[in-house]
């Protein structure tokens, strides 16, 4: 993804990775405790591919990162209408619950910045 953003005209200093979250509500989590430790960050902009984008933002979004979505990549030809369906019902099953989870935990006071 740095280097589609590279690609799309971002200056490579101006990209931060997020590089350890295990799973996309980690990831989230993670990126919202680095934004705390780094004020100078102005915009973010979630890059993945174009069936995980709808998710990664909502995500950020519910834990009060304002992103945007960057142009996802092309999807490969060699990729089987299966393989995209199979993705996209994983996606559909794992947004409401990652929702849930983000919520609940800004409702108790749990979304921490450790």
């Amino acid at each position: 993804m740095r280097r589609l953003l590279i690609e799309l005209g971002v200056p490579p200093e101006d990209i931060v990775l997020e590089e350890t979250g295990t799973d996309t509500l980690s990831s989230v989590l993670a990126l919202r405790r680095l934004l705390r430790l780094r004020p100078d960050i102005g915009h973010v902009y979630a890059a993945t591919s174009a069936y995980h984008l709808p998710r990664c933002v909502l995500l950020l979004w519910l834990a009060g990162v304002r992103a945007k979505p960057c142009p996802p990549p092309a999807v490969s030809e060699s990729t089987t209408q299966a393989h995209r369906w199979y993705w996209r019902l994983r996606e559909l099953a794992a947004t409401p619950y990652d929702a849930i989870l983000i919520v609940f935990a800004r409702l108790t006071g749990r979304l921490s910045d450790r």
